[in-house]
């Protein structure tokens, strides 16, 4: 198993293809969904269908093996049907590997299964290989630089298809030298983009993305300044540029998908959650088999905004939003979430936040990123809970928290260390105390702070009036230089620099006197 969808695996054609479903957590906190664990389904409603049945593509298999790795009750139903998807594809190296795993595991496999599949589709695989590789060198013979580019394309869709995705993203970007317009340098970004995605390569994702956006916004930009000109329109152009504009908003949200899942993976949960809300929902569920499923995305959002969103942008951004009120009608335990969370009902939120556990460590990029996103969620609701009083009973706050007073403890002296919570502990009575504040010694403070500034203003003004009665000025020569007649710039050329609060001023001498300075 591991050696399946925990480590790299190798194309066709012998090199190497670099997705890992197995993400290392950065946080200091050990993740329990690291490694090899598996996960119980039994109190839950997960199906694989909702899997099968929301995507399309090498997502759906590397989903579907990402389960067969963690969930032992879907072992076997995950290998099988991942195995037919894969029958779709030239992905033959993966195949055979999956095989050999069904094998050792003893699961029989279909009555209609194709044994003689491997080696028919790896002679198709090599002999359309060939024929690409053909055809881009007589395009290169014959010095047309789009179709140069389409053979790039095409060879990089084929490698895609295989799985080889380092050779792929190679393909892809040979073909920016032949880009003509954004149009192109659009294309040629989205698949970059897409066989990063699959070899989980997050900055060349994000950086890529950023290049994509620019090309579309010069597009729009050069399609608005076309549009101002007084021109005679029939239908057809405008239900032209009608498509044009809709198939550019399907890519905007494409883009924000992926640049919201490279966030995510790297960690910066809050720019993920922001991206993530940029995604309309009808491009959504129509659009984005092959990467996302709306269920998949609004728990994405879940967690990434109740660890980071203050309560008010939470309210105002997916509470209140008619976008994000459609995504939360497909997922109920999600609303509920939201709506606990935003009531201050945090043990009810906490409670369903535990029964849903086990289907977000089922997701390849939510999994690593699960703990340190519960440990920030609840750190917020403690520091939300603790905030309105002076001192708190421990015990109260666990039962509330649905906790131990134990792991409370340790809790907060983990978030009085890093600075999150003003406070001291009562370990004896397990009582929590605002930290005392001398209200004395802040004023005494305060005054010192107010006198010190005013006698540097004064001493500012004293030097100021000392050097506009001694006339010490520095001229300009540069001024004097350049101008043929200086008298006329000899005011302009008066300069006198007095020192100022803010900084040095330069000021002329003839708008100063002895009683403007005082």
């Amino acid at each position: 198993m591991q050696n399946i969808v925990g480590s790299t695996t190798t194309a066709s054609n012998g090199d190497n293809n670099n997705f890992s479903l197995q993400h290392s957590n950065g946080n200091t906190t050990t993740s329990p969904y690291e490694g090899n664990y598996q996960v119980d389904i039994s109190s839950t409603n997960f199906e694989l269908e909702s899997i099968t049945s929301s995507y399309t593509g090498l997502v759906r298999i590397y989903r579907l093996l990402y389960v067969a790795e963690h969930c032992l009750a879907l072992r076997n139903e995950a290998f099988l049907a991942s195995l037919k998807y894969l029958q779709e594809t030239h992905f033959t190296n993966l195949y055979k590997q999956i095989l050999d795993e069904i094998k050792k595991q003893n699961i029989s496999l279909p009555n209609d299964f194709d044994t003689a599949w491997y080696e028919r589709t790896q002679r198709n695989y090599i002999h359309k290989l060939e024929k690409l590789d053909t055809d881009l060198r007589n395009f290169r013979t014959n010095s047309i630089k789009d179709s140069i580019r389409r053979g790039h394309d095409d060879l990089g869709d084929h490698y895609l298809d295989a799985g080889d995705f380092f050779n792929a993203v190679r393909c892809y970007v040979r073909s920016r030298d032949y880009c003509v317009t954004p149009r192109h340098m659009i294309t040629m970004c989205m698949n970059v983009i897409k066989a990063s995605f699959y070899m989980q390569n997050w900055s060349n994702v994000l950086s890529y993305v950023n290049k994509a956006e620019q090309a579309i916004e010069s597009l729009e930009t050069t399609a608005k300044s076309t549009t101002t000109t007084p021109t005679m329109v029939n239908s057809m152009e405008v239900s032209n540029t009608s498509t044009t504009v809709t198939s550019d908003a399907v890519l905007i949200s494409r883009l924000k998908v992926y640049a919201g899942i490279a966030e995510l993976a790297t960690k910066r949960y809050k720019l993920a959650a922001r991206h993530f809300l940029s995604v309309s929902f009808e491009h959504c569920s129509n659009h984005f088999q092959d990467l996302i499923s709306p269920q998949t995305l609004i728990q994405y959002v879940c967690l990434c905004s109740l660890a980071t969103f203050e309560r008010s942008e939470i309210h105002r951004l997916i509470l209140m939003s008619i976008n994000m009120k459609q995504y939360l009608e497909l997922e109920p335990s999600i609303r509920d979430i939201f709506h606990k969370f935003y009531d201050t009902s945090y043990s009810s939120c906490l409670a369903i936040m535990s029964q849903v556990e086990s289907i977000f460590a089922l997701d390849q990029f939510l999994a690593p990123n699960l703990r340190a996103l519960y440990y920030e969620i609840r750190h917020r609701i403690i520091i939300t809970y603790f905030l309105p009083y002076k001192n708190a009973s421990m015990t109260t706050m666990a039962n509330q928290l649905n906790t131990t007073i134990d792991i409370l403890e340790d809790e907060l002296v983990h978030l009085i260390r890093s600075g999150k919570i003003k406070a001291r502990i009562d370990s004896k009575n397990k009582i929590l105390y605002v930290a005392d504040t001398d209200q004395r010694w802040y004023a005494y403070q305060h005054a010192l702070t107010i006198t010190k500034q005013s006698e540097k203003l004064s001493r500012a003004l004293l030097l100021r009036s000392a050097i506009i009665k001694a006339n010490l000025t520095v001229r300009d020569e540069s001024i004097s230089i350049r101008s043929p007649n200086n008298n006329n710039n000899n005011n302009a050329s008066r300069r006198q620099i007095v020192p100022n609060v803010a900084g040095s001023m330069i000021m002329d001498t003839d708008e100063l006197s002895d009683e403007g300075a005082m």
